[in-house]
């Protein structure tokens, strides 16, 4: 698949008109959580796009010695930053960040730059570059290098050995550490998981695709789930999501009391949007609840969410109060960069979780605790499946421009497990035809 600029080219080519593909965002009443920033009154100016990097590729191998060149005209400072594991010299659990360029990047007449930095010293795995660069006239620019590191530091990798804080009291009735083969299919029949949301309802900009085309989105690399985004000249472009069960019905479901969690990282650009989440019913009539235990929404500047966190939010579909009005939706910001690790959710992998009581339902980020609301009937009452997705633009309204990464990005899924009080069997039939 193509990445990033391979070699500099002509300049003239870097300025050219971007291509986006959403450019109004309409506020959508009935999802709060994709609202945060819909009406920023011409914020965010400030930022542009200026930022090619031109080796290594956008998603590719590296180990050893890295030199990273790019070019950013019109800028005037540069730095670039990774996550590290815990060191000798700084020890914290949570990890940290290291600057690659504590001397700056000096850029030449034309904005080239370059810097080096050695994966050895860094998480074995997905990693993310930042590179940050400002200008003298106070124009700002982000980009986010995904890189595969092939050496390094095998760091917080798997399925822990001890229970999360929130599944309390509960026993793991399901856990996938994608350390081997998938089991994904197109419906979900004779499969683990279903590569479409059951049974209607995909929402992504760039479609979930099936895992027999093309465009298959899904592998399996060390122990990691990867779904890779991608757009090939002349297609709509291709993306994944996984189901917890098929368009029977039939899969795994889970009943409160119960505690789900699943660890990740994925980019932040615009349009990139990976979530995990729960539903109660699949069926277009059923009302039912929606636990959004995590909705990442990537992307600064005009038009895009700029989001300080990650946004979380129950959905009670088609519900009403004693008094015949709507049963709104239980939402909130979680300003990440503030607590735990403070890092960003594309920065390194964090965990998410709900805990679904019979008294109330707790969300939380890295074993933190970040959001509590009395649960509602229908998730105390209900089984739920679970979702996995790295959605690209589509229902959100966010606009999607990933023209400089090389129309890609890739989200990489550490593991997911359930706890709850005992297994179910559970399925819905299958609809009538």
């Amino acid at each position: 698949m193509p990445g990033c600029l391979a070699s500099l080219g002509i300049l003239v080519a870097l300025c050219a008109p971007r291509t986006v593909e959403a450019q109004a965002i309409v506020p959508n009443p009935e999802y709060a959580d994709f609202n945060y920033g819909q009406s920023d009154n011409g914020r965010h100016a400030e930022w542009t796009q200026s930022i090619r990097v031109l080796s290594p590729e956008c998603r590719s191998d590296v180990s050893g010695k890295v030199r990273v060149t790019f070019v950013a005209p019109g800028m005037d400072e540069v730095k670039a930053l990774c996550w590290q594991q815990p060191t000798a010299s700084n020890p914290d659990s949570w990890g940290h960040d290291v600057v690659l360029t504590p001397r700056g990047v000096r850029l030449d007449a034309e904005g080239r730059g370059s810097f080096r930095f050695d994966a050895d010293d860094f998480p074995a795995g997905p990693m993310n570059i930042r590179i940050y660069a400002q200008s003298s006239s106070g124009k700002r620019d982000f980009f986010e290098l995904q890189l595969y590191n092939t050496s390094g530091k095998v760091w917080n990798r798997g399925i822990p050995s001890a229970d999360p804080v929130g599944a309390r009291g509960l026993k793991l009735i399901f856990s996938d550490d994608f350390d081997g083969p998938l089991s994904i299919s197109n419906d979900g029949r004779g499969a683990r998981y279903n590569a479409h949301k059951p049974r209607f309802g995909d929402f992504s900009g760039w479609p979930f695709t099936d895992v027999d085309s093309p465009d298959n989105p899904f592998s399996q690399r060390d122990s990691y789930l990867k779904i890779a985004a991608r757009k090939r000249p002349g297609t709509p472009g291709s993306t994944g999501l996984i189901a917890s069960v098929n368009m029977d019905g039939e899969g795994f479901w889970v009943k409160a009391p119960c505690y789900l969690e699943c660890r990740f990282t994925a980019q932040s650009a615009p349009g990139t949007w990976p979530a995990f989440w729960t539903i109660t019913g699949i069926d277009r009539d059923s009302n039912g609840d929606e636990l959004d235990i995590v909705e990442a929404y990537g992307g600064v500047g005009p038009g895009n969410p700029n989001h300080p966190g990650y946004s979380v939010t129950s959905h009670f579909w088609g519900q009403k109060n004693d008094d015949g009005s709507p049963k709104e939706a239980v939402s909130g910001v979680i300003p990440i960069m503030e607590i735990g690790g403070k890092s960003y959710w594309s920065t390194t992998f964090h965990t998410y979780g709900v805990y679904i009581g019979e008294q109330e339902t707790v969300y939380y980020f890295d074993d933190i605790e970040v959001l509590r609301h009395p649960t509602n009937d229908v998730s105390r009452e209900k089984p739920h499946l679970f979702l996995i997705n790295y959605a690209i633009g589509g229902i959100s309204g966010w606009p999607i421009d990933l023209e400089r990464y090389g129309n890609g990005s890739d989200m990489y899924v550490d593991y997911v497990r359930v706890y709850a009080e005992d297994t179910i069997d559970y399925s819905i039939p299958r609809p009538q035809k």
